[in-house]
């Protein structure tokens, strides 16, 4: 696993041993970020970071401001080695989405979302993010592609999927 482009281009991160994580594929990263365009400027969360890699991949690409937040002991010690490799400053909360959510103050211009593939709470997630959405929000699930999700939750609504192999990429965006 690397980073696909940008400052740190090139540079191999640390991933989890073991079928527990699934990272991020880089065919899949890196058609992620053609689709979201430029990310100077722009803020990012990454709320089930694992490694770190989709927040580490945007700030090499300019993000401003990436946050990511992380639950599990070992994912968040692969991170810390991540970003010790990057030398990035960024935020990292070290505790479960639900306890992150609430802290964080100011909308986001993309918030990616990777949860275990088993997550089931994909109504309450969004309806939790939405104080952390504007106008122009781009919401992304990585999801496996046998996976459906609504059209809409609330004011989000799906603009976009690609599929990556077992992998798909589900975009939503509030309505105009």
């Amino acid at each position: 696993m690397r980073i696909v482009a940008g400052t740190k281009k090139g540079l191999r991160l640390k991933t989890l041993e073991g079928a527990n994580t699934r990272p991020t594929k880089d065919m899949v990263k890196e058609a992620l970020f053609s689709s979201l365009g430029f990310m100077e400027g722009k803020s990012f969360l990454d709320l089930f970071a694992g490694s770190g890699a989709i927040g580490l991949e945007a700030k090499s690409r300019g993000a401003t401001r990436v946050v990511m937040a992380e639950h599990h002991p070992q994912a968040i010690k692969i991170i810390k080695e991540n970003i010790a490799l990057t030398g990035f400053k960024l935020e990292l909360y070290e505790d479960d989405y639900r306890r992150v959510i609430p802290r964080l103050k100011e909308p986001f211009d993309f918030i990616f979302l990777d949860p275990p593939y088993r997550f089931d709470k994909q109504e309450e997630l969004m309806r939790d993010l939405m104080p952390l959405v504007h106008k122009k929000s781009v919401v992304i699930w990585e999801v496996e592609a046998k996976r459906e999700l609504l059209d809409s939750y609330g004011d989000l609504h799906q603009y976009k999927q690609r599929r990556y192999g077992i992998t798909k990429l589900v975009y939503y965006q509030k309505e105009d």
